[in-house]
């Protein structure tokens, strides 16, 4: 019984991370999104070090929760974040409104595969830990492509691919690069908590 019930678990687990099928908007924000304040500081540290001013996408902007810090470390900086998840992205609106930062963050609901932006919107993109869960990852990536200014970057952190393919059954991020319109981009391992490799960083220049 108690193999079976393991097994049940793991399978949920591997669902989960697939799916992306925690019950409400609020129990991720609590559980999941909480629990990576230390990964969301770096990547806002990173990206406000490379974007001090400009527009920046985040694609997969959750509950919000990078997107204010990175509002809040770099005041020059405007950022739209956008989700599939209307109640997602109401619960970052919250956020940001209550913070003060309402001006200059906003979100929409939208599919990375089908962004509603025009071509050449937006000086940088960011997503983290949200790749693994677009539908065709080859079409997210050609749409940020499309949306981001000449010589703009892409930042994606996702899962390292020790766990990406449990995640997803398609090609690693350096083979989606190859395939996307940025023709390839650079893959780095973030080791992250500690010395721990779970995550990687692929960075891809327009």
């Amino acid at each position: 019984m108690l193999l079976y019930r393991n097994r049940a678990s793991l399978e949920q687990i591997r669902a989960n991370v697939h799916a992306f099928d925690l019950p409400t908007a609020g129990t991720y924000d609590t559980l999941v999104a909480s629990l990576l304040g230390g990964l969301y500081e770096r990547v806002a540290d990173e990206v406000a070090e490379a974007y001090p001013t400009g527009t920046i996408l985040e694609v997969g902007s959750g509950p919000g929760r990078l997107a204010v810090r990175l509002a809040q470390k770099a005041p020059g900086l405007k950022l739209t974040g956008v989700d599939i998840s209307p109640e997602m992205s109401e619960r970052a609106a919250r956020r940001a409104a209550g913070a003060g930062l309402g001006e200059r963050v906003r979100f929409e609901v939208g599919d990375v595969g089908a962004l509603p932006f025009a071509e050449e919107s937006f000086d940088g993109a960011v997503s983290t830990l949200s790749l693994h869960h677009w539908s065709d990852p080859a079409r997210g990536l050609a749409e940020v492509h499309r949306v981001l200014k000449p010589g703009g970057e892409a930042r994606i952190y996702d899962l390292a691919h020790w766990l990406w393919r449990p995640a997803h059954g398609a090609s690693r991020l350096d083979r989606l690069a190859e395939a996307s319109p940025f023709g390839g981009g650079a893959v780095e391992v973030i080791r992250w908590p500690a010395s721990v490799p779970a995550f990687v960083l692929l960075r891809l220049r327009r």
